[in-house]
């Protein structure tokens, strides 16, 4: 009797954690949704873009800043290290920059070079994305996600359920020295906001 109870309730919990399980798969997707890998992507479906001149926001931080960048579905920290500047983006999305890539990346609203001294301790500043190309990107449908491993060690999502993504998001990458896709540095940028913040002229 025992031992037929032993089995009884284990083939329960069997049972239990197998239906959590799909739930929490069909969760994590919408209805027809495919999670694709960077290598699953058409590499000639990448086509050359550029930032266009846009307005954001950044800060540095007196102490250890958590946050989550809702678009990409990642956890950051800034830290107060003299380095980290968390940019609050078009649609006050958060991500973490350093400030090297910060000052050649932004300027100041009256287009002069940013320095650390303009930056005041947990207070947002204007900057003005510099206009620059050398950028390739793929758009990837809506009806896909899309899990991508960054350079600097993060996983990021594209096309998460519950935020918007236009039509899809993009997957970007630098142009290398001679010109083509670089694949080694790859991340993502939501399609609510690539419209208004790279060329789309040469979109396929």
């Amino acid at each position: 009797m025992n031992k037929a109870m032993f089995r009884y309730g284990l083939f329960l919990v069997v049972t239990v954690a197998l239906l959590f399980g799909c739930a929490h798969d069909k969760n994590s997707k919408t209805e027809n949704q495919v999670l694709l890998q960077f290598a699953d992507l058409d590499k000639t479906s990448f086509f050359p873009t550029g930032k266009l001149a846009y307005k954001v926001y950044g800060m540095m931080v007196s102490d250890p800043f958590p946050f989550n960048n809702i678009l990409e579905g990642t956890d950051y920290i800034a830290m107060p290290n003299g380095s980290d500047v968390v940019i609050k983006g078009t649609i006050d999305e958060l991500w973490r920059t350093p400030l090297e890539r910060v000052v050649t990346t932004y300027t100041k609203e009256n287009g002069s070079p940013l320095t650390i001294n303009d930056f005041i301790p947990d207070q947002y500043i204007p900057m003005i994305a510099k206009e620059s190309g050398g950028y390739f990107a793929c758009f990837v449908s809506k009806n896909n996600q899309i899990e991508i491993q960054t350079a600097w060690g993060d996983t990021l999502i594209g096309n998460r359920p519950g935020v918007p993504h236009g039509e899809g998001d993009y997957v970007l990458c630098r142009a290398g020295p001679d010109g083509s896709p670089d694949f080694s540095d790859v991340w993502i940028v939501n399609g609510a906001v690539f419209p208004s913040t790279y060329d789309m002229t040469q979109k396929k």
